[in-house]
């Protein structure tokens, strides 16, 4: 019943013809007798992919614990340290490939935990946690998920020694035979959040829509007039910051605003002419938006597909990605390597300021205490492309059933039992409720994460 009438108030006087604008939760609008029966927050998941790995040295810190030194590479997170747990030591198993494709077998397993199939064509893998968080609460909000990426292409053809395009391309699965392909071009996400527009419309098609609309947000401004005088004074400065910055954003992604301007010298751009770093950053403010309007409680992004041999002219580095990872001890290519690492976690820093600042249910708390977020690769090393040793970073709280703050590392090395990546993930899934999941080759929750 609550949640019922939770959806409905929200959205019923927010929608029209085709648009639809979801609203973050305002409890003004609950009637009064069930004001007191809200039921926890939910838990938001984030699945973010990295590609080539991580240099590890710098990543690493050196002490376990809540005490621990920050590392040079997760210094842009150092104001966010009470934010976030560091795991090193987890073993992912079935990511090691069938000879060789540590890739390509890496990132088909990387949320999945199961071993790909070597194949261009017979595709078998299993159903990845994001999918199982979707089965459970997906049906909750009018996106079950987002599948989101940087880089496109199809799957078919070989991508890495033999491993099938489709094991390199997506980390989504449904089930062991389907893949669930990433949305890259920004607009369309923003089109799924807020119009339900098929991403697959043509580009006369879109247009006209566009044209028609003008903004979603002038389509719904009366109704969000007439709504303003019923809401108490956090949930009218709630709403005011809301509509705000989705109309700065929808803006920015439409073509009014200075954003879509490339990069002088950067290479071709990507996503409706975006260069790099501009394109990743819209991104994570389409996963604050989805979040905040409860279009969806899940959402992939990969920041590039695996090989990535993206260059990174704004970091004045050259070289490709993938080439740098394998630097056969060259220092030089070592700086870079961490460099890009340092990059990424300025990436995942504004992500998770960005989630901290939208207020979230009743309980004074924020997106980003009642979420779960996970930052991983598909190997370690990329010049060893070892499987042990994973790095990952796990943000959020999951609404106070995660202990973020620390430094946990489980054992390595040849005589000992390693702790497995998909206990981890299925540690995540039980903190967004998804009681007793099982994920790949997972035997159980970890401990004190």
């Amino acid at each position: 019943m609550t949640a019922h009438v939770n959806r409905r108030t929200r959205r019923a006087f927010l929608g029209g013809g085709a648009v639809v604008v979801g609203l973050p939760f305002l409890e003004s609008v609950l009637p009064r007798e069930l004001r007191a029966a809200v039921p926890p927050n939910p838990v938001r998941l984030v699945y973010l992919f990295v590609p080539n790995g991580l240099d590890m040295e710098t990543f690493r810190p050196t002490a376990t614990g809540t005490g621990y030194p920050t590392p040079p590479m997760l210094a842009p997170l150092e104001a966010l340290k009470a934010d976030f747990s560091v795991i090193t030591g987890l073993d992912n198993p079935t990511g090691r490939p069938d000879d060789l494709g540590d890739h390509a077998a890496g990132t088909a397993s990387f949320i999945t935990c199961a071993h790909a199939f070597k194949s261009e064509t017979d595709i078998r893998l299993g159903i990845s946690a994001d999918q199982v968080a979707a089965t459970a609460f997906g049906h909750l909000t009018r996106l079950p998920s987002l599948q989101l990426g940087i880089d496109g292409g199809g799957g078919a053809g070989d991508c890495d020694s033999g491993y099938s395009c489709t094991y390199a391309r997506n980390i989504s699965w449904a089930d062991e035979t389907t893949p669930l392909p990433k949305i890259t071009d920004p607009k369309q996400v923003f089109d799924q959040i807020f119009a339900g527009v098929d991403p697959d419309e043509s580009a006369a098609d879109a247009a006209r829509r566009n044209l028609y609309n003008k903004s979603i947000l002038d389509h719904v401004h009366a109704d969000v007039t007439a709504l303003m005088p019923r809401l108490g004074y956090t949930d009218r400065e709630k709403l005011e910051q809301y509509i705000e910055g989705v109309r700065q954003q929808e803006t920015r992604l439409t073509g009014g605003g200075a954003a879509l301007t490339c990069t002088p010298g950067a290479e071709p751009p990507t996503g409706r002419g975006l260069a790099y770093d501009v394109h990743l950053k819209a991104m994570l403010d389409l996963i604050v938006t989805a979040f905040t309007c409860d279009a969806t409680r899940i959402v992939t992004l990969m920041f590039g597909n695996a090989l990535s041999n993206r260059t990174h002219p704004f970091l004045g580095i050259s070289g490709g990605h993938h080439d740098i990872s394998h630097h056969s001890g060259d220092e030089a290519k070592i700086a870079e390597l961490a460099q890009i690492g340092l990059w990424e976690m300025e990436q995942l820093a504004y992500l998770l300021a960005a989630l901290k600042q939208v207020p979230d249910g009743t309980t004074g708390q924020n997106l980003l205490y009642n979420s779960a977020v996970y930052l991983s690769s598909d190997i370690s090393d990329g010049n060893r492309h070892n499987h042990d040793d994973i790095p990952v970073v796990l943000a959020g709280n999951a609404g106070g059933r995660l202990n973020p703050g620390q430094h946990i590392a489980y054992p390595t090395g040849r005589n000992v039992t390693k702790e497995k990546m998909s206990n981890l993930l299925v540690t995540v899934l039980e903190a967004a409720g998804v009681a007793g999941a099982t994920l790949g080759d997972s035997t159980g929750p970890l401990a004190g994460v």
